[in-house]
């Protein structure tokens, strides 16, 4: 499968913006929601795009032969968790938060970056590797 840098930032706004919203869900009792999402876009652009190429690019490169674009979005739904207890364990270390503040980022985070890799399901384009002839048999 291919995909550009073009599907790296769409990706990487969409997995934005549905934290954005996650969070104005979460925090819509103590904290006006207008200043949330304006807060998670714009203090979140630069480090999600960040996160996207220097995390996702690679996953993704790893990923290339296979095709299915459903492992795809569990593959990066898991590195979203991965990154997100990883970020909640240093925001924990100075604020004393418990441990399932470490688990709701998690599962926050994972969700956001699985929405944004399928947010760029029709941009990927299924390449058929060039071991095969051309009419698509495959001799033994």
């Amino acid at each position: 499968m291919v995909l550009g840098t073009t599907a790296i930032f769409v990706g990487a706004a969409t997995s934005l913006a549905c934290l954005a919203v996650i969070l104005m869900i979460v925090l819509a009792g103590g904290v006006h929601p207008t200043a949330v999402v304006l807060a998670t876009l714009i203090y979140g652009c630069v480090p999600a795009v960040a996160l996207a190429f220097i995390c996702g690019a690679p996953l993704a490169i790893l990923l290339h032969p296979v095709r299915n674009q459903w492992l795809h979005v569990v593959a990066f739904a898991g590195l979203g968790s991965v990154l997100g207890a990883s970020i909640a364990a240093l925001i924990r270390i100075s604020t004393g938060h418990d441990a399932a503040f470490m688990a709701i980022a998690a599962a926050i985070m994972g969700v956001s970056t699985g929405v944004g890799r399928l947010s760029v399901w029709k941009r990927a384009s299924v390449t058929v590797n060039d071991l095969s002839p051309s009419d698509g048999r495959i001799d033994p």
